[in-house]
């Protein structure tokens, strides 16, 4: 139980670790200006498209269609 204890502790230090990487990474080439304009226009542009989708996304779907179906008690060869 151990072993399976640190092995998903491993894995979850190596995920921290490879997105505090990009974060460093990123926020070095903003400060050095290695980064072009067109380059920060793309990461922008694909940012505000995905907030858009997750905002469509969330109007369509109803966290509670599940109550839109009827009752199997409603069925009628239940009672008769």
């Amino acid at each position: 139980m151990k072993i399976l204890i640190y092995i998903v502790l491993a894995v979850l230090a190596l995920i921290a670790v490879l997105i505090a990487g990009v974060v460093v990474v990123t926020f070095y080439r903003l400060a050095t200006g290695r980064i072009s304009k067109e380059e920060q226009e793309r990461i922008l542009e694909a940012d505000r498209r995905m907030k858009k989708n997750k905002r469509k996304r969330s109007k369509d779907g109803n966290p509670f269609h599940f109550l839109s179906y009827p009752s199997p008690l409603n069925h009628w060869g239940l009672w008769h």
